[in-house]
């Protein structure tokens, strides 16, 4: 990738950087979020091919780090979000991570 290609990457890749997300994907999942409010009363993810974690990153703001932050919850209440790759990532608050291929048996 020479270097006008790299300076001109589209501005929802320079808006994901700006605002912590690791890749623009957050966007695309918030925006199915907002239309579709898909993530109410979810307990459980499990995040395939999970890397770079732009994914788990919007699973942990909206569903773990509220819960998190609320009084009233146990810790057993609290939504269970799993990130499976081969590839390892940089840590995310309340995702386990899993270094494996998803479809050994």
């Amino acid at each position: 990738m020479g270097k006008a290609s790299r300076d001109k990457r589209d501005i929802c890749f320079r808006k994901a950087k700006e605002e912590g997300w690791r890749a623009r994907s957050a966007f695309k999942l918030l925006q199915i979020d907002e239309e579709f409010n898909i993530f109410e009363g979810v307990k459980r993810v499990v995040d395939l091919c999970a890397a770079p974690g732009s994914r788990s990153q919007v699973l942990s703001r909206k569903l773990y780090l509220p819960a998190k932050l609320s009084l009233n919850k146990e810790d057993g209440d609290r939504p269970l979000i799993v990130a499976v790759d081969l590839q390892p990532m940089a840590p995310i608050q309340g995702v386990i991570q899993v270094h494996n291929e998803c479809t050994d048996s």
